[in-house]
């Protein structure tokens, strides 16, 4: 009997397949076999339900802090020459780390918390406008004393090495940050993604892009945008004409840092890969 098991397996399995694919159920051989296809539904939503819409989008802002830290944006007020910058290292040393000392040239403030900041790329706008320029943070140092302009800190963490002419700025405010309330932009936005931090050209879903639209269009954290990527430029079959092809919605992000015109985003959605130069605009 227990070699018969097998056997006995084999067939149960065997007929269950054959009743799979020929859509029929024992005692029942003639049951019909309905075919289903998708189909589209369009409802109407009005404010109440645009929040609703947006609810899978809630997140903490904790989980965004090292990003958060990391970067900012040094906006057009802020004239790069006439910042603080590291001058040397302790002994002349031309790299520091944390727990070392080094020098400081410029108005470096007092009795506040400093982040000491590497440049990165610039934000530009279609037209060759600077729009900004990324910082990176490398670490955080305290003010020791000052002679003239020279200042002498103490580096107090450092996630890499610390360099000469690296910029020496007061951090941001890093209070208690609540949750993201996800919600529609009240004014009309149309912007394109100008950067992904970190060098990139494309990006998916739960990465953060540069938007060349910020505070001073109506942007504030938890607005949510649509980004559209241009259609394909093609031939008219009959007049050979070249014919751009309508935009089509790629994927959606989450405005998580504005300044006044350049904000970091984070990509909620993405249908397709996107890309440097998509446009972003109010959700459909």
């Amino acid at each position: 009997m227990k070699r018969a098991a097998p056997k006995m397996a084999l067939y149960a399995l065997g007929l269950g397949l054959l009743l799979l694919f020929s859509g029929q159920t024992p005692g029942n051989e003639h049951q019909q076999v309905v075919k289903l296809s998708p189909q589209i539904s369009t409802i109407a939503l009005d404010e109440a339900g645009q929040e609703e819409r947006f609810a899978d989008f809630a997140l903490p802002l904790a989980s965004l802090d090292a990003f958060l830290r990391a970067h900012r944006v040094l906006e057009e007020g802020d004239n790069l020459p006439e910042l603080a910058y590291v001058l040397a290292g302790n002994q002349q040393r031309l790299m520091s780390a944390a727990g070392d000392t080094l020098y400081a040239r410029g108005q470096v403030p007092h009795n506040v918390a400093l982040g000491i900041y590497r440049p990165g790329e610039p934000y530009r706008a279609d037209d060759g406008r600077l729009l900004g320029r990324e910082l990176l943070k490398v670490g955080e140092a305290q003010h020791l004393q000052s002679d003239g302009d020279i200042a002498q800190l103490h580096v107090l963490k450092a996630s890499q090495e610390v360099r000469s002419n690296d910029l020496i700025l007061p951090l941001e405010y890093d209070g208690a940050r609540p949750a993201f309330q996800p919600h529609p932009p009240l004014d009309d936005i149309r912007g394109r993604i100008v950067a992904v931090p970190g060098g990139l050209r494309f990006v998916g879903r739960l990465q953060m892009v540069a938007l060349d639209v910020g505070t001073q269009d109506g942007l504030e954290p938890g607005h949510i945008l649509q980004v559209n990527q241009q259609g394909a430029l093609i031939d008219d079959p009959r007049t050979q004409a070249s014919v751009q092809l309508p935009a089509t919605p790629a994927g959606q992000v989450m405005i998580i840092k504005p300044y006044q015109r350049i904000s970091y985003a984070l990509v909620m959605q993405a249908s397709n890969v996107l890309k440097v130069g998509d446009w972003v605009v109010d959700p459909n």
